[in-house]
């Protein structure tokens, strides 16, 4: 991005704006450099939504005060880290470390789907970082295979944009348009509120995806796809093998039915250990913060 002198746009007087890197249902995502300490970061420009009367500028800025505040709060390797909040020009961006990753979806779309192993190893790492957020009262509400990166060390949850303290009321019960339905949990498709158990539904549903190839609700219709989803179970999983258990647990449609955090992570790191994959015994941070903590 440059201006009319032809240079690259300087933001905040810190960041220079390189390349583009991608762009989502919120916003583009640039290449940037910071200047002050000398790295490369990930700036997102959030793209307001449109009206009648013009730019909902309000919505974007507080959407993207929510994904700052959410994400600024965690501090986990599976957890992308937010560095800063800048509003220039009426437009709003979140500063991010820069990550040379491809995203679930797309190693999936290479290969055809994951082995066992692979799967297990990356949800196990993925849930740490779920359960880091959870403990610390926040909620991603758009867990799917295009916001989980792939680093080749690292998993790591990205996009914030839509995610909720636990128990906010001023947060909107409404799923966003960009959510894809196969990723939804039931109860939220039927406007009920955001929960953890939500989250752990979306979670199953990736992992649904990185075994077997596809979505656990396939389709290239919306519509239908929604349809699905709301009224009937996932296909049964065919190369899920010792998977299947936790894929079963997580994707159970009733809320209260649904395995916790923990024992998923018990159970995928059991099925690493037979796999001869070494894994530290799951647990949850010593200081756990309360959900209200910081929203006084």
């Amino acid at each position: 991005m440059e201006t009319g002198t032809g240079r690259p746009r300087l933001l905040g007087d810190r960041y220079r704006l390189l390349s583009p890197k991608g762009r989502d249902g919120q916003g583009i995502v640039w290449r940037a450099h910071d200047l002050r300490l000398r790295r490369d970061v990930a700036i997102k420009e959030i793209r307001p939504r449109f009206r009648a009367d013009g730019a909902d500028l309000k919505e974007a800025r507080r959407r993207a005060m929510r994904e700052a505040r959410s994400a600024g709060r965690l501090s986990h390797p599976a957890v992308i880290a937010v560095h800063d909040l800048l509003e220039e020009d009426g437009r709003l961006w979140i500063v991010m470390e820069l990550l040379e990753a491809l995203t679930l979806e797309e190693t999936v779309g290479h290969l055809g789907h994951l082995p066992v192993h692979w799967t297990a190893w990356i949800g196990f790492q993925l849930l740490g970082g779920l359960r880091h957020a959870h403990g610390a009262g926040v909620l991603h509400r758009d867990i799917n295979p295009g916001n989980i990166l792939l680093t080749g060390e690292r998993v790591v949850l990205s996009d914030f944009g839509i995610a909720a303290l636990n128990g906010d009321p001023s947060t909107s019960t409404t799923v966003p348009v960009h959510c894809a339905p196969a990723y939804v949990a039931p109860e939220r498709l039927r406007g009920r509120p955001a929960n953890p158990s939500a989250d752990l539904w979306s979670f199953g549903a990736s992992l649904y995806f990185a075994v077997e190839g596809r979505p656990p609700y396939p389709g290239s219709d919306a519509l239908q796809v929604l349809g699905r989803a709301m009224s009937r179970d996932p296909d049964p999983p065919l190369r899920a093998g010792p998977l299947g258990a936790v894929l079963r647990g997580l994707l159970r449609r009733p809320p209260a039915e649904r395995i916790t955090a923990d024992h998923a992570a018990r159970l995928l790191s059991e099925i690493l250990r037979t796999e001869g994959v070494a894994v530290d015994a799951p647990r949850l941070p010593s200081a756990r913060i309360p959900p209200d903590a910081l929203m006084r």
